[in-house]
C-alpha cells in the first residue's frame, strides 16, 4: 500500500506560510526599525550628560568628588550629589552649580559634607538649570 506523499488540506488543514506571515515579518522589522530609531533620537537630542569621574577618601567631615559634564555651550547646569554609607544610606548631599559659559566638557570638583562616615559618592543626574 503506498502512502500520499501530499497531506490532504480539507483534513489536516492547510500549513504552508503565506502572505499573513510575511505580512507580519514586514510589520515587526517596521516596528523595530521605529523603535531604535526613536531611541537613537532621544539619545542625541539630551542636553547634558554627566559622569562621576573620581573622588577622594573622606576626611576632616568631607568627600571631595569630581564630575564631568558634557553640555551644549551657553547652558546652565544643576547637578545633584549624594554621599552614602556602607547600607547605602544617605550621610550627604550637595548641589552644584554651573554657570553658562562657552565650554562643551568640563570638570567640576565637589565638596560633599558629611553628616556620618561615608564611603563613595554617587550622581543622581544633571540638568539644565532652572531659568529665573
Amino acid at each position: 500500500m503506498a502512502t500520499p506523499t501530499v497531506r490532504p488540506p480539507d483534513r489536516y488543514g492547510d500549513r504552508t506560510y503565506g502572505r499573513r506571515w510575511r505580512i507580519g515579518m514586514i510589520a515587526g522589522g517596521v516596528l523595530l526599525a521605529l523603535a531604535v530609531g526613536w531611541w537613537l533620537l532621544r539619545a542625541a537630542d539630551d542636553p547634558v550628560r554627566s559622569t562621576l569621574v573620581a573622588w577622594e577618601d573622606p576626611a576632616d567631615g568631607v568627600l571631595s568628588a569630581t564630575v564631568e559634564v558634557v553640555r551644549q555651550p551657553g547652558l546652565a547646569v544643576t547637578c545633584d550629589l549624594v554621599a552614602v554609607d556602607l547600607r547605602r544610606v544617605v550621610v550627604g548631599q550637595t548641589t552644584i552649580d554651573i554657570p553658562a559659559g562657552d565650554d562643551q566638557r568640563l570638570r567640576v570638583e565637589a565638596v560633599i559634607p558629611l553628616e556620618a562616615p561615608a564611603v563613595a559618592p554617587e550622581l543622581r543626574g544633571c540638568e539644565p538649570a532652572a531659568e529665573d
